[in-house]
């Protein structure tokens, strides 16, 4: 008998390198899962409008190279070249989405002049211009290509050189470039890349319909006067300026730097120069291609990034019932998914047949129906703490450390349901002491005769100026220039104005649609569980719900109040900011009273036995009666 025994495999302890199955793999949280279904969903629907603006690009392409040259055979080779101006496209599309998916966030500044530099000197703004530029250029090289005439060719040879660069290239290359760029301007200085969510349900395919077809009225008119405006300024103003001034310049300092001089040597009078009556045509083909190549897809994305989702597949593919599904997608802190979430709850809560779960629920506790409302309540609590706080400035937030050793005063455990509690004010220590001595000046005050020459010395110049403005008034033409520079200058003070009140409402009240479809969906199920709710589950959480809507709308007043004094700042821009704000904060402060409204037309007397603080009852009773 054999004293050798088998003896058992030692164990892989922990400290190996190779990770076992189960380690490697977290298991995903439910509302991970959630948000994994929406991005799949979202990516699926971009990719459709991807292939859809491809095959747009190759129509417009085909068909414009068959017009322009009436040639047939070169359509499989606009097919090919489509392929570069899509990924060039593709570049410009993705950074606006991430416009949509990411609004950027910009501090307000009080000037003109640094209102207009921060708005295009910031990593968003340069991303988008460069790809603004690489589209341009692209498409810009791929037409002449197509084209395939000499006097559209890369090099023109000459007898010094065989490679002497094509001025006409060069100048229609660079003309688009330009247009192209001044069009990134205008829809980062003008708005346009904000997020225009849906307000009703419609089909996909109608809203996608709509989209274009409500840009087309203004924007694509507005874009093809500017090309052809472009079209016909741009060749004189190369005749007149580029050939004696430009290229000069471009000759002796960038050619002779790097190339021969005659490569490039568009300074010199010869007759390959173009003229301005050639230039015209060429350019006002490429400045209308690229803008129909640009103008359908960008007009078309905002229903790709904003119209509801299928929830229905969602469900199925989910061990979650619909109900729950939606509460624990409310959890989400990315506002970005919440507005799809949203948008279904408010649809579900318009319909009787699907609302009815809430309110036939008879779990002990919690409930449906009041998990939904912790869920909406907190949600509307964060942007309340957004609104009633004021943006922090870049110097204060660098400059002071944190200090953990004083409590938070909003750290307010969530069974007193007083989610909406203001910050405590501290007592006032300003002593009479200090009043009547008045407060310390750290410099003596300037001596009196200096004070009257500096103002003697303002005096004169503002005379002055008023005689030289009076002398230019009492021409008819200078009456005209004036007034158009004026024009001009208020206009630009109001777009500081406006830019100013929407940094700063983005900051503040920048969910401010979030806590709108939030207080739609109250009111909608408060004013249903009239007749709906059997077990009274909903006028259990009533009069939080009317708290939570009085305490935003009292944010959103303070919120205005705070930002009309600051406007002070802005001079001339002043009545725009005001503007601005009002016609914000005025719809948001308008759907906090119509809500208040609705419920108390359903509720009428019986709301009387509810208890609110005496503020909230107040301003509950102001609304009710106006």
């Amino acid at each position: 008998m054999s004293v050798i025994q088998a003896q058992p495999l030692p164990s892989r302890t922990s400290t190996s390198n190779a990770p076992t199955p189960s380690a490697s793999k977290t298991p995903l949280s439910p509302l991970a899962k959630i948000e994994k279904q929406y991005r799949t969903f979202l990516a699926k629907r971009y990719i459709s409008f991807a292939w859809r603006s491809g095959v747009w690009i190759s129509v417009v392409l085909s068909s414009s190279i068959v017009l322009y040259t009436g040639s047939f055979s070169k359509i499989p080779f606009a097919i090919l070249l489509s392929l570069p101006a899509f990924v060039s496209l593709a570049i410009l599309l993705r950074i606006r989405k991430s416009y949509i998916t990411q609004p950027p966030k910009h501090l307000p500044r009080p000037t003109l002049l640094g209102s207009f530099i921060s708005s295009i000197w910031n990593e968003r703004s340069i991303t988008l211009l460069f790809s603004y530029a690489v589209f341009s250029l692209t498409i810009s090289n791929v037409w002449c290509i197509l084209v395939g005439s000499d006097d559209l060719a890369l090099f023109s040879p000459t007898t010094r050189h065989k490679l002497a660069l094509n001025e006409r290239r060069i100048v229609l290359c660079s003309s688009n470039l330009v247009l192209f760029l001044v069009l990134g301007l205008k829809d980062i200085l003008g708005g346009r890349l904000k997020a225009a969510w849906p307000l009703r349900k419609v089909p996909f395919a109608k809203a996608v319909q709509n989209s274009i077809l409500d840009a087309l009225t203004f924007d694509t008119s507005n874009s093809l006067s500017i090309s052809l405006v472009w079209s016909i300024l741009v060749p004189f103003a190369y005749r007149i300026v580029l050939r004696g001034y430009v290229w000069k310049w471009v000759n002796w300092r960038i050619w002779a730097l790097f190339l021969r001089p005659f490569i490039g040597s568009f300074a010199r009078p010869s007759t390959r120069a173009p003229s301005a009556w050639t230039l015209a045509p060429q350019l006002l083909a490429l400045d209308l291609v690229a803008l129909l190549i640009l103008q359908l897809p960008v007009k078309a994305m905002m229903p790709y990034l904003t119209q509801p989702l299928h929830f229905d597949a969602f469900y199925k593919k989910s061990p979650l019932t619909p109900e729950r599904y939606l509460i624990t997608a409310l959890k989400s802190q990315d506002p970005y998914y919440l507005q799809f979430t949203l948008m279904e709850l408010l649809r579900i809560s318009h319909i009787p047949s699907h609302r009815k779960v809430f309110f036939s629920d008879i779990s002990k506790s919690p409930n449906l129906t009041t998990e939904l409302w912790q869920e909406l309540l907190l949600q509307l609590g964060s942007i309340n703490s957004k609104l009633s706080s004021s943006p922090s400035t870049p110097t204060a937030a660098s400059s002071a450390p944190p200090k953990p050793s004083a409590p938070d005063p909003r750290a307010i455990p969530i069974k007193q349901g007083d989610i909406f509690r203001p910050i405590a004010k501290k007592q006032s220590t300003y002593g009479l002491k200090e009043i009547l001595d008045g407060p310390i000046r750290s410099a003596p005050p300037a001596p009196e005769p200096v004070v009257k020459v500096g103002n003697l010395a303002i005096a004169q110049v503002e005379k002055v100026q008023s005689q030289v403005v009076h002398r230019i008034e009492a021409t008819p033409i200078g009456t005209t220039a004036l007034g158009e520079v004026r024009s001009y200058r208020q206009g630009a003070y109001d777009w500081m104005g406006r830019e100013w009140a929407g940094r700063n409402l983005g900051l503040s009240a920048g969910e401010w649609i979030l806590a709108q479809r939030i207080i739609e969906i109250m009111t909608t199920l408060a004013i249903a569980s009239i007749e709906e709710d059997t077990y009274g589950y909903v006028q259990q959480v009533l009069p939080a719900s009317l708290e939570a809507i009085i305490r935003v709308r009292a944010s959103i007043m303070s919120l205005e109040a705070r930002l009309v004094g600051q406007a002070g700042v802005l001079g001339q821009g002043r009545d725009g900011a005001v503007g601005e704000i009002g016609r914000e904060l005025g719809a948001a402060k308008g759907a906090c009273e119509n809500s208040i409204r609705r419920i108390g037309e359903k509720f009428g007397p019986s709301l009387g036995a509810l208890r609110f603080p005496p503020s909230i009852a107040q301003s509950l009773g102001e609304i009710c009666k106006s």
